[in-house]
């Protein structure tokens, strides 16, 4: 056997790391504390897990919690290693409960897990089938050290010799088989004996209930009608309860469009929608007595405004208009009469004045200057707003000035009155007629003047604005008072609605509660009649006569299995002490290569070992000085750590003659030997390494020196520094 490669992806200090191995020689330098002891366990537990052997149940090494990975991940292994000439690949995972692996075979990877058989711990022991050999075996056997061996009784079998019929190991080898497949006791759960026991238990408990069947299937059948009725009464309230629930959804789905509108004020056909759909009285007398109230409101609301009011006033406003145009068309012609008149004195003055430098002031000159005058007076009594005064003065002086022009046309005879006089007494006509209009206009409305007229209007303006503020105010009082009867209905009406959905809430979930327990307790209504109906049937099937036949047959299968054992037992006792006092009599091969051993590395002081296979492969040696027979524990630490090497070598090579060269383990062997036995031990540890793999672990650098000229510039031996 030889060992490629071992890769420790968690194990220990080690994660994530990969080791290849020489064929001859591995020589692991490093001081304490570096890891060494936990590579080889690691590499132990890399080609058979963590598990005891010769146990049933799946029982972990005391090492198993030593080496958990200290960063808490998973215990991880993968090594490749070569055996009877093929290279496999073997990948394990060690988590407790659940450990796992999967061999692969070189050079394609194939996997070949599935051609190993399961053990009775539904394992497959891989390097058990290829070296025959356990866990416990292969350290005895390849791990040299102070310590008595784990597992010496079953490494007998394993022992063969040329003088040994080898038909005896296999024919012992099949009896421990067939004792460990029969098993001791009647309750272990994976033997022969106790799956009889088993059986014979679960016959008798078949036979009781067989017999007891009867009398409960009556009793069951008046049960499975009971349930039946129950069952079929919980169905119908159970569609009752889904029913009620739907019709719930359906009412939530209406609820929440209320709750939106009920944001929104209603208008006069959507009131009536509301009180129709109102779920509670009381929520239609909330609907009822706000539509009433705002009807109520409403018909208290101020009117836009009154007829009469509203026709006087334009009648006045009309009147005024009117006034003001003929006012202003008075005004006109009054400004043209002055014009004239102006344009009439302006004319006769030159003919006075002639008359002047003639022979003095005419009469007619005289009359046209008090026109003048009178024209002067009318004119600002005009412009003071004492219009009948000034209309007095206008005619008189129409008059003078008439007169005046009377006396001149006499004066100068036949003489014509201009024409302007013509126009001036049809403004003055036109202004007469202006005037008689307005002073009709103040008689209507009770106005002296132009003056109070206007205050008139003033104080009518004034009543129609103030009413019109009036309306206003009363319309938006009216409106205030329809916002917050409105947000009042909304408040009120959505407190009920969330009172109403509490309270559906609280509804729904004692209906859920009640759909729960219904549906439960029909399952459990379900499962009592199908487990009733199937005891029935059970009773129906079973009669009592076969299960007391199959009882008996059980019995007596159980009994031959005992004495079969008993038999099995004592051809093996008898085949062991056949084989042990063989051993202990006829082991020379044995003795005579522990002796080789001892002879080669002590330079032979001592030639004559014995191994004893009846005290666990016990080590004694002949002392030549005195020639007694002296026990490996009465020698010195470096003689007893020598007597186990010589031991576990002669192990080594006898049990690799039955199977195939396998590999030596020393972790720190060679503390107390001295310097001449250790160039002695180390050369015979080399000339071992032609045909075993060697694993040297070491703190010290004597080793690596003493080795030096067989690990230069050969490619079978390897320094590892770690």
């Amino acid at each position: 056997m030889r060992i490629d490669e071992l890769q420790l992806r968690g194990f220990g200090k080690w994660r994530e790391a990969v080791f290849r191995f020489a064929p001859g020689i591995n020589l692991f330098c490093a001081p304490n504390e570096a890891g060494k002891s936990t590579l080889l366990q690691g590499l132990f537990a890399a080609l058979y897990g963590m598990k005891k052997d010769y146990v049933r149940t799946a029982r972990y090494l005391p090492e198993y919690e030593k080496y958990l990975p200290w960063d808490g991940g998973a215990y991880e292994t993968i090594v490749q290693y070569e055996v009877a000439g093929k290279s496999y690949r073997l990948h394990r995972w060690l988590e407790k409960e659940r450990e796992q692996a999967r061999l692969f075979l070189n050079p394609d990877w194939s996997e070949v897990t599935g051609l190993y058989q399961e053990d009775r711990r539904k394992e497959r022991n891989f390097l058990e089938l290829h070296l025959g050999l356990t866990r416990s075996l292969f350290t005895d056997v390849t791990w040299i050290r102070r310590e008595p061996m784990a597992a010496a009784e079953h490494l007998l079998p394993s022992l063969g010799t040329d003088e040994a019929d080898p038909a005896v190991n296999r024919v012992l080898a099949e009896l421990e088989r067939e004792l460990a497949a029969i098993g001791k006791k009647e309750r272990a759960e994976n033997t022969l004996l106790g799956k009889a026991g088993s059986r014979v238990a679960e016959k008798e408990r078949a036979l009781a209930e067989a017999e007891a069947g009867w009398a409960a299937a009556s009793s069951l059948a008046r049960h499975i009608a009971d349930w039946e009725a129950e069952r079929k009464e919980r169905e119908r309230a159970r569609e009752k309860l889904r029913q009620r629930l739907q019709r719930m959804e359906q009412e939530e789905a209406e609820w929440q469009a209320r709750w939106r509108h009920s944001h929104v004020p209603p208008s006069p056909e959507q009131w009536e929608e509301w009180e129709r759909n109102a779920v509670t009285a009381e929520e239609r007398r909330l609907h009822r007595e706000t539509r009433e109230r705002l009807a109520a409101l409403a018909a208290r609301s101020v009117p836009d405004a009154d007829t009469e009011p509203g026709a006087e006033r334009e009648r006045l406003e009309s009147a005024y208009q009117r006034a003001v145009e003929l006012r202003k068309a008075w005004e006109a012609c009054r400004e043209q009469v002055n014009r004239l008149a102006a344009s009439a004195i302006a004319g006769t003055e030159r003919p006075r004045q002639g008359r002047k430098a003639a022979g003095g002031l005419s009469a007619h000159r005289l009359l046209w200057a008090g026109s003048g005058l009178l024209m002067a007076l009318a004119a600002g009594a005009f412009a003071a707003g004492r219009g009948a005064f000034g209309w007095i003065a206008s005619v008189l002086a129409v008059f003078l000035a008439a007169a005046g022009a009377w006396r001149r046309r006499r004066a100068r005879g036949n003489q014509r009155v201009p024409a302007v006089i013509k126009e001036w007494r049809r403004l003055q006509q036109e202004a007469d007629r202006l005037e008689a209009e307005l002073c009709d206009i103040y008689r209507e409305w009770n106005a002296a003047d132009w003056d109070a007229f206007l205050l008139l209007r003033e104080e009518q303006m004034n009543r129609s604005r103030q009413r019109e503020a009036d309306r206003q105010a009363a319309e938006w009082k009216r409106r205030e008072e329809e916002a917050r009867l409105l947000a009042r209905w909304g408040d009120a009406l959505r407190s009920l609605l969330e009172a109403e959905k509490a309270e559906r809430d609280r509804e729904r979930d004692g209906l859920v509660q009640s759909l729960r327990e219904t549906e439960e307790r029909l399952q459990e209504l379900r499962e009592q009649i199908a487990r009733a109906s199937g005891e029935m049937g059970s009773h129906d099937a079973v009669s009592v006569a076969r299960a007391r036949s199959e009882y008996e047959d059980a019995a007596a299968a159980l009994r031959s299995l005992q004495m079969r054992r008993e038999a099995l037992q004592l051809a093996r006792d008898t085949l062991q002490e056949a084989l042990a006092e063989w051993n202990r009599d006829v082991s020379p091969v044995l003795n005579g290569l522990a002796s080789d051993v001892m002879a080669q590395i002590t330079g032979g002081r001592y030639r004559d070992v014995r191994l004893d296979p009846r005290e666990r492969f016990a080590v004694r040696l002949l002392e030549p000085d005195r020639h007694l027979v002296v026990e490996q524990e009465q020698c010195s630490l470096g003689t007893q750590d020598q007597l186990h090497f010589a031991q576990r070598v002669a192990l080594l090579r006898l049990v690799s003659r039955q199977t195939e060269p396998l590999p030596l383990f020393l972790d720190d062997h060679f503390a107390h030997y001295d310097q001449e036995r250790l160039e002695r031990t180390l050369t015979f540890v080399a000339e071992l390494s032609e045909e075993h793999q060697v694993f040297l672990f070491t703190c010290q650098e004597r080793e690596l020196t003493l080795l030096e000229p067989y690990l230069r510039g050969s490619d079978r031996h390897m320094v590892h520094r770690l």
